[in-house]
């Protein structure tokens, strides 16, 4: 049964990309906006140990770059330790993960807010459990529309397509592109015609080409985001991004 909710489902390409960087800088511009909003990583895999507690970094930094509070549980109900597909952490550190645990959490959480950000892990056919569990399919459940983020340079046609087709393919409603890391000033042939081949190909829209975002460290006890909100205010399309939402 499809949940169909007020937000979007935010994936990548691969993995670091920057989905993390685009969810809480969208995040910080919506609550800026006096929206009601909040992200969340229902699955992380890869976090680190702080006070014998596992924590999600990226949902650490959500709350650096806005006023929301870190609280685990909240806005990471699963965080796994081994740097690996969730599927293969969960299975090395005898964790039992359930999809329905993940959605009724996603019900919870969103029940409470105008709209809701879900950071998905890496790409869409990244295993969540076993093998025939993925991200997808959590996206499906979820019944929100999928922005993608992708990279600039060369082999991201090749990346962004199937990943769009893929989604198209399984039913989800596909909102957007954005491509992180774009160099404005000293773009390659590849960096300025990609974007165009992309949306031309996918029948998608690229709503915002992101630059670097200067002093933003994501990693580490001490995230900062820089000026990541103003960066995503004026490089992205916010309003034809949710205008359907």
């Amino acid at each position: 049964m499809l949940i169909h909710n007020n937000g979007l489902f935010i994936t990548g390409t691969d993995t670091g990309v920057g989905k993390t960087v685009i969810t809480a800088g969208l995040l910080g511009a919506l609550r800026r906006r006096g929206t009601n909003a909040i992200a969340i990583k229902p699955i992380q895999s890869g976090g680190i140990l702080r006070e014998n507690q596992l924590i999600s970094e990226d949902a650490c930094f959500y709350g650096a770059v806005t006023d929301l509070p870190y609280t685990s549980r909240e806005l990471n109900p699963i965080c796994l330790q081994a740097p690996l597909a969730p599927a293969v952490a969960a299975e090395v550190e005898g964790v039992t993960i359930n999809l329905e645990t993940m959605l009724d959490h996603f019900r919870k959480i969103s029940a409470e807010h105008q709209l809701i950000l879900v950071e998905g892990a890496g790409g869409l056919m990244v295993p969540l459990v076993g093998t025939g569990v993925t991200v997808t399919d959590l996206a499906v459940r979820m019944g929100l529309p999928l922005l993608v983020v992708a990279r600039p340079n060369l082999g991201t046609i090749n990346h962004t397509c199937l990943t769009v087709a893929y989604a198209k393919a399984r039913g989800l409603k596909v909102a957007g592109v954005i491509i992180n890391m774009y160099d404005h000033h000293n773009p390659g042939v590849a960096e300025r015609t990609n974007p165009g081949l992309i949306e031309t190909m996918t029948g998608v829209p690229i709503l915002g080409l992101i630059p670097m975002v200067r002093g933003l460290t994501v990693e580490g006890e001490n995230p900062q985001p820089g000026d990541l909100i103003s960066v995503i205010e004026n490089y992205v399309n916010i309003d034809q991004l949710f205008k359907n939402l």
